[in-house]
């Protein structure tokens, strides 16, 4: 080849390569295994061993937190219901106190994630079962600025602040909060609309702040077709890339979304084709891995132990691997 191809090969490459991440054709797809299957080990099932043999990342003696991922649940003092409108130094102390431990490592370099959805840093994005959040802060707001304003001023606070410091102390790890960022494409349309766009825009200083990007893409059957089910992970990534190409500096982020084995509403596995058809989407999306998530309701007996197990080894595991 002379160097005039070589050059119009590079320039080819380029052109395609996607700007959310690096253009390196051998980005490695990591596999994170954020399930307590060490409740397992009671009936004598060592997932950890298993995960090996698949390609997934999993935590030393498989604890569900460790080594290569650690998520923390509502750590610190998070403004909510019930609480004042929130102590900054407060939650910050015992956020700290929380990390060190569940992280004692300074040295970890691992996947840590911050998950808190008792309300979201958009005032109107809390609705639902977070409506509450919207009609307090309008009480407590009213004779103050713009309740909307305030509330997002605050809530900006205490997630950019909290996100900074778990860097600080813990700054090999990777950092993110899980969920983000929104979509709400429950249309099942592979993008999400106008206004939660705008919206995403205005939480940029998240996504700054942040070292890697984690939607979530858990599958609930219902009566959606596989194209509407793929549609909808296509919709989370996608804004997740999109946001990355808005961030004007060189900070490398990754996009890790989180996904499930278990169909969050009828607690069971979902069917093979769920599987390979996702899986083929987040390669189709060049994503840079998965967080596979579960929680213990997945894992509290035998049968459930062993279903899961031979699940692992005969469905996902190749599914991931071909």
């Amino acid at each position: 080849m002379t160097l005039i191809q070589s050059l119009l090969l590079c320039a080819v490459l380029l052109q395609f390569c996607i700007p959310v991440s690096s253009c390196n054709a051998a980005r490695t797809f990591k596999t994170y295994w954020n399930m307590p299957t060490i409740q397992c080990e009671r009936y004598k099932l060592g997932f950890e061993k298993l995960g090996q043999k698949h390609n997934i990342l999993q935590n030393k003696r498989d604890a569900f937190a460790g080594d290569q991922i650690t998520i923390l649940y509502h750590p610190g003092l998070y403004p909510q219901i019930g609480s004042n409108e929130g102590n900054l130094t407060a939650h910050l102390e015992l956020l700290e106190a929380d990390i060190n431990k569940s992280i004692p490592s300074v040295d970890f370099s691992g996947v840590g994630i911050i998950d808190f959805e008792r309300w979201r840093p958009i005032y109107r994005q809390n609705f639902g079962t977070l409506t509450k959040y919207r009609t307090l802060s309008t009480k407590i707001e009213k004779e103050k600025q713009p309740s909307w304003e305030r509330f997002e001023k605050h809530g900006r606070l205490f997630m950019e602040k909290s996100l900074l410091l778990a860097q600080k102390i813990r700054p090999k790890a990777t950092w993110g909060y899980y969920g983000f960022p929104h979509c709400f494409n429950h249309d099942m349309k592979d993008r999400c609309s106008a206004l939660v766009e705008g919206e995403n825009n205005r939480t940029k200083w998240l996504f700054t702040a942040s070292d890697m990007l984690n939607p979530s893409v858990y599958i609930n059957k219902a009566s959606f077709t596989q194209t509407q089910l793929m549609n909808m992970i296509k919709g989370r990534v996608k804004e997740a890339q999109r946001l990355l190409t808005t961030l004007n500096d060189k900070k490398l982020r990754t996009v890790i979304p989180y996904y499930a084995l278990v169909d969050p509403q009828t607690g069971k596995l979902l069917p093979e084709e769920d599987i390979v058809n996702s899986i083929s989407t987040f390669r189709e999306l060049q994503i840079d891995g998965l967080i596979v998530w579960g929680s213990s309701a997945s894992v509290n007996t035998l049968e459930k132990c062993r279903n899961l197990y031979k699940y692992i080894d005969t469905v996902f595991g190749p599914a991931l691997n071909k």
